[in-house]
């Protein structure tokens, strides 16, 4: 499963990008808050859609907000995000340790069906 990025445009909370994944489009907002905190680990914005769109697990967070998990060695990528309408915006992103929040590969959110 491939994901293409078809079009990236810089806005006033963030980027927005438009993915092409199995022929379904996906409008996502990164918010320059999580671009920052990726940039922090070295993770490209590439890469961060894509532990977003093809996650290990998805648990639900506080406000309506749901963490894509994704495992790199022994530690964690967590991608928090929420849905406006039918755009997702990504809030933030940051690495753990595995054992702290890794739930077994539960799915309470899937971006792809």
């Amino acid at each position: 499963m491939d994901t293409k990025i078809i079009k990236s445009v810089d806005t006033r909370r963030g980027k927005l990008f438009e993915v092409k994944v199995n022929g379904k489009i996906i409008r996502i907002v990164i918010t320059w808050h999580a671009l920052d905190g990726a940039d922090d680990y070295n993770i490209s914005a590439k890469k961060l859609l894509n532990f977003l769109i093809h996650p290990e697990e998805v648990i639900r967070g506080h406000a309506n907000r749901f963490i894509a998990h994704k495992i790199l060695n022994r530690h964690l990528a967590r991608v928090i995000y929420e849905y406006e309408n039918e755009t997702v915006v990504v809030i933030t992103f940051y690495i753990s340790h595995i054992n702290r929040y890794f739930k077994g590969g539960i799915y309470e959110d899937k971006i792809l069906p």
